[in-house]
């Protein structure tokens, strides 16, 4: 009863005025810290010491990955005489790229937002964690938004690689929030052209990286005489984008209204419509109740599909109350036909959910996959290859030779991931992916675990692709261990 009660006074109004409050004590304590060094010249000293982290961007060290901090670092293009800009440059294109608008359908798009981002996946090159985040349900997913709290967030290149490589489009995030955000936006809704010119400079860097747009979130209240300048950078992105990028995405969040006060509709309507029109979409937050989907889509006509629902997966005064029950409001946005914007879906990481990330991951998206639907066919390129490879393991092999026995994570490395259904534990063969066993290629492999009775027969669908064939044989290459292994593929000419 009591945390009910408590939900109906705890809304993003009150969290950022909690917020205010403990930055107000982060900043009394880093005073204090200040003053107490300084006091102590030995500590002070040995504070100062640079720290690998501290490596000034132009000189080499080991490559990483970054966020853009302030508008003044955008404008000044710094970013591109970095020493790992070079390395931040995605090496997968997204397939069909010149013809890879989204299908007319409900889409699902996954905003990540992993414990603020940059964390394993900021070493390009990879890292030694085997337990580090990843997702692999590629099947259910239309579009990846990379999201920390910083003005300028860039998609890590591993990110952008395996979800291209799974034919996922992939977007960063410009945000502007708290003090220092309506300090920046008073700079960039200065003039038309100011609005323009910090829109070329997104369009550039997404060009430029490889990656296919940007989410915008404008989480400030604004004058009224900005909303002009404000709908310029909106339209001028999206122009830019579309011509420099095909294919790319602009999307809108639902903070800031037309009137410029910062006001989350939680539906697309008059307050908020402006924004829509001039961009490829809107992230609605995540408050919504069960009629907003419906009237979000009559607004939207026959747009309805570019209006995705927001879903918070730690179930922050969300629909359904997210986390084991994201399924519920899944099942609200597929019957009223539009489309889902899931955010956060690292909580089943962050928050440790029993018994271990692998299992409890699996669990939670084939809730998604039972509510929504496998909407999508993998890229209809070939030769299709794949080594079921999750981009982090104990071991990589060659060619069936175990030649490094050391932890390791890089979901740049990722292979195509397999269509598991939503286990069922009665099953007398059990697949599942495992990073532990010896593998032919890479540091995984699918497994099938289990026995059959006599006379019956165990079939399991692992991909689901779309390919224009010829009446050329088809051939089928593959390395099983253990029993015997068997493939059956159907055959589509076209």
């Amino acid at each position: 009863m009591i945390p009910r009660l408590l939900g109906a006074y705890i809304n993003r109004q009150f969290l950022i005025n909690v917020r205010h409050i403990l930055r107000f004590f982060v900043a009394a304590i880093q005073t204090l810290y200040l003053f107490v060094t300084m006091s102590n010249p030995s500590q002070s000293e040995s504070a100062s010491e640079p720290s690998a982290s501290e490596t000034p961007p132009t000189q080499p060290s080991v490559p990483i990955s970054y966020p853009i901090k302030t508008l003044q670092e955008l404008e000044s293009r710094s970013y591109f005489e970095s020493f790992h800009y070079s390395f931040n440059k995605a090496s997968v294109p997204i397939p069909n790229a010149n013809s890879s608008s989204l299908p007319n359908r409900r889409r699902l798009l996954v905003c990540h937002d992993m414990a603020g981002g940059y964390l394993d996946d900021r070493w390009i090159q990879g890292g030694t964690n085997p337990d580090a985040y990843a997702i692999w349900h590629w099947h259910l997913i239309d579009v990846f938004v990379y999201f920390s709290h910083t003005l300028v967030t860039l998609p890590p290149p591993s990110w952008t690689n395996t979800a291209h490589r799974h034919g996922v489009k992939v977007l960063g995030t410009f945000i502007a929030e708290w003090d220092e955000g309506r300090a920046a936006c008073d700079t960039l809704l200065s003039t038309k052209e100011t609005a323009h010119m910090y829109a070329e400079r997104l369009a550039e860097l997404a060009a430029d990286l490889g990656f296919d747009g940007w989410l915008i979130n404008m989480e400030v209240n604004l004058d009224q005489g900005q909303i002009s300048n404000l709908k310029e950078f909106v339209d001028h992105l999206s122009l830019t984008m579309h011509s420099s990028v095909p294919g790319s995405l602009v999307l809108w969040y639902d903070s800031v209204t037309v009137d410029g006060k910062l006001n989350w509709q939680d539906q697309l309507n008059e307050h908020n419509k402006l924004f829509f029109d001039i961009c490829d979409g809107i992230f609605v937050n995540y408050t919504w109740k069960k009629d907003d989907p419906r009237l979000s889509a009559a607004v939207a006509s026959d747009r309805k599909f570019d209006v995705y629902m927001g879903i918070d997966v730690f179930g922050r005064n969300t629909y359904g109350g997210g986390q084991w029950n994201v399924n519920v409001a899944l099942d609200v946005l597929r019957k009223d036909d539009v489309s889902a914007a899931i955010f956060a879906p690292g909580w089943v990481y962050e928050t440790k959910q029993a018994p271990d990330f692998e299992t409890a991951q699996n669990s939670w998206w084939g809730l998604v996959e039972k509510s929504w639907g496998v909407m999508r066919n993998f890229p209809g390129v070939l030769p299709f290859y794949t080594n079921f490879d999750q981009g982090r393991g104990y071991h990589i092999s060659v060619d069936g030779d175990n030649v490094s026995d050391a932890t390791w994570c890089n979901i740049s490395c990722q292979g195509f991931q397999p269509l598991l259904e939503f286990a069922d534990p009665t099953n007398s063969i059990q697949v599942s992916v495992d990073l532990k066993e010896a593998s032919y290629s890479g540091g995984g492999n699918i497994t099938f675990k289990g026995s059959l009775e006599e006379q019956t027969y165990f079939e399991s669908k692992i991909f689901q692709g779309e390919f224009l064939l010829s009446e050329l044989p088809i051939h089928l290459i593959y390395s099983a261990s253990y029993n015997f292994f068997i493939i059956i593929a159907e055959k589509t000419a076209h």
